[in-house]
């Protein structure tokens, strides 16, 4: 139950603090007062959108705060579940800023609109105009069906959208292998041409870099030589390597009489053991030195054979051997295609059957849950004053033809339905969204509602104009079945028709005034006279008369 609301600088209302009660509040007040904004403040509670453009023009952020009784163990679960503390009641934060900062906090802990809708599944049911024409579209029955069992539909929901996601997997796979069978098939002698260009060229990992090293060394050899020759003279000659010898072991004949000697002994045998390997393997390659004319113009040739393969096809030798493998691939493929194919589709075969088996369980589900619906819809309908009515939840009963007739699964399902109504005795049943009238979608959206709360156990529910274009008799009517919903449950209606206000536990009024040239709203609870002079008001549109006064009594007196 919404126990209490405080909004600031949202829209037109710079602050309001307002308390709620336990059965039925009415508010009140001429079209374009704030009524509205009211209730958008308490949909952000709710997790619904916030839009920076409801933030006052004189403020940089907006704030709506709510004080909800905890009413029952699945609020209690959702919190438990998030780790959020609580005590008897949940305290709900949305604030909105002009940079897009939004910040939702529930009893002082920042969380997340996912949380907040979890949570807002057990708080408050928001019905508005929008809702009721959601009749005229057969598209948004199932959604209404669902809500009659929310938890119990979300676990053959998870249950069959597991079994879509694993089908549609398998099927997308399988569509996957008859376009690369295609393009594979179109592409073949391609294939066929460069698998063996690319074979015959015996392709090895980096041997265009050991190449271009090796036809480098031929190209300097002289120099090479040159060099090393001049290196190994200059050994032999200066006899270094002795001179070294003699230095290291005069080193090391002192080296017990300091640490420092000692370690530049060590560097120092460490220097002669290192040019002595130095001088070997430089006096090696000078021995295995030589040009071979016919091995540099091979390795010439070699190279621009690389070199073009490279440039041909855009990739480096790595690239073009994972290519190679890659070809390898498909032109295997192409003989075996038939059996692959074959393979995945008895995998999409085996997806489709336990995916239709889930598909079937939810449908029945449904159907067992629409009959409950009709019943109550039937009776509750006759409440509301269409004393004759008859109404039907058809089902459509389209199944898929095969494992790849995958157009009838959504996320919601294979089902379709459509709702029936007959108002006449007489009268066959036709589609309700081609046949109601504005007043009866009014009443059978009401119907709902009410069978709604009592399913679900929601706390709070919340209508805004529901009884548009009802008067008279049938408006005492449905006045009558929202104060049976308030039994149950908290209701907070704004109205315009006299009889529901009369109705009502609670009343208030929202006013609408000009202040330094800005509008501002007031907001506050009607004692007995100040109903009586509002009430009047409606009944002869504004212009309060005797007569109005006395017809605003009696309403009251009557409940």
């Amino acid at each position: 139950m919404l126990q209490h609301l405080r909004i600031e600088h949202y829209a037109i209302i710079d602050e309001l603090n307002l308390d709620f009660y336990e059965g039925m509040t009415v508010l009140t007040g001429e079209t374009g007062a704030g009524k509205s904004i009211i209730v958008d403040a308490i949909t952000l509670l709710l997790g619904e959108r916030a839009s920076r453009e409801m933030i006052s023009s004189k403020a940089d952020t907006a704030t709506v705060i709510g004080r909800f009784s905890l009413d029952n163990e699945k609020m209690k679960n959702v919190l438990k579940e998030n780790e959020i503390d609580y005590e008897d009641s949940v305290e709900i934060s949305r604030t909105i800023s002009k940079d897009n900062r939004n910040i939702v906090k529930i009893n002082n802990q920042v969380s997340s609109i996912k949380v907040l809708r979890e949570l807002a599944m057990y708080l408050a049911d928001i019905h508005s105009q929008f809702d009721t024409n959601r009749l005229i579209n057969p598209e948004n029955y199932l959604s209404l069906i669902d809500n009659f069992r929310k938890e119990r539909i979300l676990s053959y929901l998870k249950s069959y959208q597991n079994a879509l996601e694993t089908y549609q997997h398998e099927y997308s796979a399988y569509k996957l292998l008859i376009k690369e069978k295609e393009d594979t098939l179109r592409q073949l002698d391609l294939y066929t041409f460069q698998l063996k260009e690319l074979k015959g060229l015996k392709l090895v990992n980096e041997e265009d870099v050991q190449l271009s090293e090796q036809i480098n060394l031929m190209e300097n050899l002289d120099k090479i030589n040159t060099v090393l020759e001049q290196f190994n003279v200059a050994m032999d000659e200066g006899l270094i390597l002795d001179q070294l010898y003699r230095l290291k072991q005069d080193l090391s004949s002192i080296s017990s009489t300091s640490s420092d000697f000692e370690s530049l002994g060590n560097r120092m045998n460490d220097l002669y053991y290192e040019l002595d390997d130095i001088h070997s393997t430089l006096q090696d390659k000078l021995d295995r030195l030589e040009y071979d004319q016919n091995e540099y113009e091979s390795m010439i040739s070699r190279l621009n054979s690389l070199e073009k393969i490279q440039k041909k096809y855009g990739k480096s030798i790595e690239e073009l051997l994972d290519y190679q493998k890659y070809l390898e691939a498909q032109v295997n493929k192409a003989d075996n295609y038939d059996e692959i194919l074959e393979e995945q589709r008895e995998s999409v075969r085996g997806t489709f059957s336990l995916l239709l088996e889930e598909a079937l369980k939810l449908r029945e589900f449904r159907k067992d849950l629409a009959m409950k619906i009709t019943k109550e819809i039937k009776e509750t309908l006759k409440d509301l004053v269409i004393l004759n009515a008859d109404f039907e939840i058809i089902f459509q009963e389209d199944l898929p033809k095969d494992e790849l007739d995958s157009h009838l699964f959504t996320e919601s399902g294979i089902d379709s339905v459509d709702f029936y109504i007959s108002t006449n005795i007489g009268e066959p049943l036709k589609p309700l969204s081609k046949t109601a009238s504005g007043g009866e979608m009014s009443r059978v959206m009401l119907a709902f509602k009410s069978i709604f709360v009592r399913s679900n156990q929601i706390s709070t529910i919340i209508f805004d104009e529901i009884d548009t274009g009802i008067s008279g008799f049938i408006a005492k009517q449905i006045a009558k079945k929202i104060q049976e919903i308030a039994k149950i449950s908290q209701v907070i209606s704004i109205t315009h028709i006299p009889q529901v206000v009369a109705t009502g536990t609670h009343h208030i009024a929202v006013r609408k005034r000009i202040e330094n040239k800005m509008t501002k709203i007031s907001v506050g609870y009607l004692d007995y006279n100040e109903r009586v002079q509002e009430i009047a008001k409606m009944i002869s549109a504004d212009k309060v008369t005797e007569a109005s006064i006395e017809s605003a009594k009696e309403l009251l007196l009557s409940e």
